[in-house]
């Protein structure tokens, strides 16, 4: 069964150059494109011919729909005609052909869009929708009247704190534009969403998430882009058994008993506690022991890619290579240094530890 195209026909208070201009350039996609209720902090966009672009648009409710597709023809300001496929987990959904043309009258331009090659009539009406939704905020736009701002994913915590690191690297994997505001454990803002005062706490418009493996599962299963937990029901339990293993066994003797006490240094004269230090060492070898022969000759701990479980122990084995006995201890487990090299090489951890501005 043949699916008849999508038509729709709209005239905008705006020359032909400027609308065209509207489809094409990034600041002004960005102002206009998704329905009235979403915005669109992310896009990329080569308007030529074989030019590719990813507009990434936002729900207040944290939920992320991100669409990709290449430029068939540009002929400004009378056509443009590209590909649209929405990303759907790790892959993509079956692709349309969007063909627009752009003619003048009355001081105006008269658009038609023809979207063709649906496989169902509900994709197809969901699609009039969404068109003609977007298109009262480019009204808008080209009025000179900004779309109404609508809150995207926030992450709430100290840049510095392991477990923020870990759902920003998280983020930054699945490719999703979210902000950081900066804030300290038991701060105001951090007490009203979380009651036991930790970070971080993701802000999702009016609701919100603490518990960082809570936040982690939520990004992986909300937002699109490739897959952060294994598929197959004995790899993923795995993967669950390392990031019960970081929470119970590792964060508390690497992060808690050792690395603070270096950050925050809290013994004689303003030094670290020498006797806390020297008590957490061998709760730390026995931990690298198990994460040893976790790692064998893998990169990754479960698989062939990074999964949440990597997130997590990344960021404290970095801050375990700032100071001599965790250097030391690394040298010890050479399969643990050595995965932890590699991960940190991904763009995902050099951005989510980058310092502060």
């Amino acid at each position: 069964m043949t699916i008849e195209p999508l038509v729709l026909n709209r005239h905008f208070k705006a020359p032909p150059e400027r609308v065209f201009a509207a489809f094409t350039e990034k600041p002004l996609m960005q102002g206009w494109y998704g329905p009235e209720s979403m915005t669109t902090p992310h896009c990329e966009v080569d308007a030529r011919v074989g030019g590719k672009y990813r507009i990434e648009m936002h729900k207040s409710d944290g939920a992320v729909n991100i669409v990709t597709g290449e430029f068939k023809e540009v002929a400004p300001p009378e056509k443009l005609v590209f590909s649209w496929g929405w990303l759907n987990g790790a892959g993509r959904n079956p692709e349309t052909l969007v063909t627009i043309t752009f003619k003048p009258r009355d001081g105006g331009t008269d658009l038609t869009l023809v979207q063709s090659g649906f496989l169902k009539e509900e994709f197809r009406d969901g699609h009039r929708e969404g068109w003609t939704s977007s298109w009262s905020a480019l009204d808008a736009l080209l009025d000179g009247r900004p779309k109404a701002a609508t809150a995207g994913p926030e992450v709430m915590g100290d840049s510095r704190s392991t477990y923020t690191r870990s759902v920003r690297i998280a983020f930054f994997e699945k490719g999703v534009a979210h902000e950081l505001k900066p804030l300290p454990p038991h701060s105001p803002d951090i007490i009203a969403l979380n009651p036991f005062g930790k970070i971080p706490v993701l802000r999702l418009g009016d609701a919100s998430l603490y518990e960082a493996s809570a936040i982690l599962r939520y990004i992986d299963e909300v937002y699109p882009g490739p897959a952060l937990m294994p598929a197959e029901p004995l790899a993923r339990a795995k993967a669950e058994q390392w990031i019960s293993a970081f929470n119970a066994y590792f964060d508390k003797p690497i992060v808690r008993n050792y690395i603070l006490h270096y950050i925050f240094p809290r013994g004689p004269e303003g030094k670290p506690d020498r006797a806390a230090i020297e008590a957490a060492v061998p709760e730390i070898r026995k931990a690298l022991d198990a994460l040893e022969g976790g790692y064998g000759d893998k990169d990754y701990l479960v698989g062939d890619a990074p999964s949440l479980p990597d997130f997590l122990f990344a960021p404290p084995i970095s801050y375990l290579g700032l100071f001599p006995e965790g250097r030391d201890l690394l040298a010890q487990h050479p399969n643990v240094k050595r995965a932890h090299e590699t991960f940190a090489r991904r763009t995902s951890f050099l951005e989510a530890t980058k310092p502060a501005a």
